[in-house]
């Protein structure tokens, strides 16, 4: 069915219309229409191709009560590119949901056109007292740092996807209890339809000498996890690090055990409004094992997080005028030669009218799915209601 999100949204939106009229605070939709063509160069920054992309979002939220709210968000994508001619498979890949329930669907896959659809957010979120649940589809934000984040054991995304400012969601259980006013713990279960690939794991955090501190625990997709970070302030300038200790709970032959992942960023705001920052990581996952990625943008795993053991990301942006702002990031990855350069531009031109234009330049990298990348860029007009 055709934009299932839009009529499924839509329905629940009209059944509970009736709360608004008995009293209760009606629910509300928010979201965005994008459109988004795009000129795209092979490895050899020859051979261009078009490409377009129209994506509509959808953000429904019932507030059913003071403590009790329930929540439904998706997308429905329409793409363009003669690429998928030669990757008739294409929709396959991208209509995969690992989670426990299945709420993707490619409505339409016809050459070098590709329809999906996808809920991404379908939970209910209670709280009372110094309680917190949240039970279905969510964002389980565990990272620290900006570009790399291996405490995040539920949802890892790709820096590379600048198009998901949402990002992806798990299906989980999760419990959190503030155990004072800087502090808490949190608890949560993510079922997965293989015993083996599910995660579970405790997070506990607090406030030391002005200094966010969190220790993670956990199971990790058949592995043992135990991490930590802290994000704090030296001479006005940020620091934020976090590492992860990965260890296989069944022994595999031809490969190491365990394995670490860490990364620490510094960043720092100039008086002029022009905020830096850079970032290290060390991947000690890298080619562990085997990986079956077939787009740069698809997320990888904590454990092994980036195509490379170590990689290097400046990044800054700077407000010419309230409207207006210019943003570069470079990404160095010195073990297999390879640089990603991604410079951007964003113009507000109404409060609901945005328009970006995005660089992406992927270098060297021989052998890996760096080189494969080539460059795109992208012109995208957002309509935000």
């Amino acid at each position: 069915m055709l934009l299932r999100i839009t009529l499924a949204i839509a329905l629940l939106t009209a059944g509970f219309s009736a709360a608004g009229n008995n009293g209760l605070e009606p629910p509300t939709m928010r979201g965005y229409i994008r459109n988004m063509p795009a000129l795209r160069l092979d490895k050899d920054f020859s051979d261009p191709s078009f490409s377009n992309l129209f994506h509509n979002r959808l953000n429904f939220r019932w507030n059913v009560s003071s403590g009790l709210s329930l929540v439904t968000e998706g997308r429905n994508r329409l793409f363009y590119n003669s690429m998928f001619r030669d990757y008739p498979h294409y929709g396959d890949i991208i209509g995969r949901d690992d989670g426990l329930m299945n709420l993707s669907w490619v409505w339409l896959s016809d050459g070098a056109w590709v329809g999906h659809s996808m809920i991404d957010r379908l939970y209910a979120d209670w709280r009372v007292e110094r309680w917190h649940i949240r039970v279905g589809r969510q964002r389980i934000n565990w990272g620290i740092n900006l570009v790399s984040n291996p405490n995040d054991l539920f949802n890892t995304y790709s820096f590379f996807d600048f198009d998901y400012p949402e990002r992806p969601g798990s299906d989980a259980i999760r419990v959190q209890y503030y155990t004072g006013d800087l502090s808490r713990i949190q608890i949560a279960v993510s079922p997965a339809r293989d015993s083996r690939d599910m995660v579970a794991a405790s997070m506990f955090g607090t406030n030391i000498f002005g200094y966010d501190i969190q220790v993670v625990a956990g199971y990790y997709r058949h592995r043992l996890a135990l991490g930590g970070g802290y994000a704090g302030n030296i001479g006005g300038a940020g620091i934020k690090s976090e590492f992860t200790w990965f260890r296989d709970i069944d022994e595999q032959s031809g490969t190491e055990r365990s394995n670490i992942v860490a990364s620490t960023g510094f960043d720092y705001m100039f008086s002029n409004g022009t905020f830096g920052a850079i970032e290290f990581l060390y991947n000690g996952g890298y080619n562990r094992r085997a990986d079956d990625i077939f787009m740069i943008t698809e997320p990888m795993r904590p454990d092994n997080i980036m195509f490379s053991k170590q990689a290097v990301t400046l990044s800054v942006q700077h407000p010419f005028s309230p409207l207006f702002q210019g943003r570069l990031a470079v990404m160095v990855l010195p073990d297999i030669e390879a640089t990603f350069i991604m410079p951007g531009i964003d113009y507000s031109v109404t409060r609901d009218l945005d328009i970006e234009f995005v660089g992406q330049l992927f270098l060297g990298g021989k052998g890996t799915i760096i080189e494969e990348a080539g460059a795109g860029f992208f012109l995208a007009l957002q309509y935000s209601f």
